[in-house]
Formats: C-alpha cells, sequence, structure tokens
C-alpha cells in the first residue's frame, strides 16, 4: 500500500497545484492591474510557492490562490515531499489592499515527511489533510510595481494518515487501514513577493 501511495504522489500533488491554481490563473487572465501574481520566497531554496491575489468588488477586500509543493524526497534523510494549496479571503485595513490585513483560509494538503516530535528516529508519516483557518499579514508596497506580503496563520488540520519505519517499510501505528487526527496548528506563513504585473490590452 505505501508503495501505491509514494507512486501516487506526485500527481496527487501536481493534481493539488491544478486544483488551486487553475481559478487563479484564470482570474489573472481576466483581472483588472489590481491583480498581483506571486512568487514566494522559499522558491529559491526549491520548494515552489506560488499564488495570484485579485480584488474584489468591495474596497480593501481580496481574494488570493496560492500553492507551495516540495518536491524533495527527502532533506538530510528526512522525509520532505508534500503539496498545500489554499484559498483566502483577506480584508485589508486599507482600501487600496495594502498594509495590514485579516484572513480566512480554507486549503488541502498531501504529505510524505517526518513531524518534528518525530525527530532522530525512523518513523514518518504519509497522508492528506484538510485545512480551515485563518492568518494576518501585511503587504508593502515597494518600487517599480513591486510588493512584499508577509504573513502566518493556522487553524483545524483534519488528517487521514499512515505511519511508517524506514528501517522496516513496515507500519509503526497499529492502525489496519488510517489514522485520523485533528489538531490546531500554525499551517500557514510565508514571504510572498508581487510582480510588477499589469493586464494588456
Amino acid at each position: 500500500m505505501t508503495r501505491r501511495f509514494r507512486s501516487f504522489l506526485p500527481q496527487l500533488s501536481l493534481l493539488t497545484v491544478c486544483a488551486t491554481l487553475a481559478p487563479g490563473v484564470l482570474a489573472a487572465q481576466g483581472a483588472d492591474a489590481g491583480s498581483r501574481i506571486k512568487i514566494g520566497a522559499t522558491s529559491l531554496v526549491g520548494i515552489v510557492h506560488v499564488g495570484v491575489e485579485r480584488p474584489l468588488r468591495r474596497d480593501g477586500r481580496t481574494f488570493q490562490w496560492d500553492v507551495m509543493v516540495s518536491p524533495w524526497r527527502s532533506v538530510e534523510d528526512y522525509p520532505f515531499t508534500f503539496a498545500v494549496g489554499a484559498a483566502e479571503w483577506r480584508f485589508y485595513r486599507e482600501a487600496r489592499a495594502e498594509g495590514w490585513y485579516a484572513a480566512l483560509n480554507a486549503g488541502a494538503a498531501v504529505f510524505r515527511i517526518q513531524r518534528p516530535d518525530y525527530r532522530d528516529t525512523t518513523l514518518y508519516q504519509e497522508g492528506a489533510s484538510l485545512l480551515v483557518g485563518g492568518s494576518v499579514g501585511r503587504v508593502w508596497q515597494l518600487r517599480g510595481g513591486w510588493t512584499l506580503d508577509a504573513f502566518v496563520g493556522g487553524g483545524s488540520v483534519q488528517s487521514l494518515y499512515k505511519g511508517y519505519d524506514r528501517a522496516t517499510g513496515r507500519r509503526y501505528d497499529g492502525a489496519k487501514l488510517w489514522n485520523v487526527s485533528g489538531e490546531l496548528f500554525p499551517y500557514r506563513s510565508g514571504i510572498l513577493v508581487g510582480l510588477p504585473w499589469r493586464r494588456t490590452r
């Protein structure tokens, strides 16, 4: 079962990316000059983070789609493959959609990782999660139309997962099928650079 999951994980990650970004790309194609295409700082180290933010009809209200993908099978021998897609409704203090904001978000993730509390062991987890929560952040307007967006957030994480031991390839959790967990967790943070993109007619 684990081999099947591993072989399907890249396709499932790609599906998560496409499902999350598709509405954002379509929105960007028909958006006005207030839309922002963003690239995350983690992309510089191989963890791709991209998004699209589009203004809504009300001043100071926007909608953002973004996705983060780690394609690495392991980092320093720790499993580190995941894809997280999120949709976020943002409420800015300023009508120009800059400065401080609060947001509500929902998303999904697939993963093959080792939780921090399992460090220095050969145990890891693989599965999928649903995410619902909020975040706070700030957008700075830079010269030339560039923007800088820093945020942090979290909320409810509802997961289905299986636990494995890398040393034996067998499950360590004792469950026959999936483990089910629910917890409050800071699942969302990042720095996104908004490109000086403008719609051409």
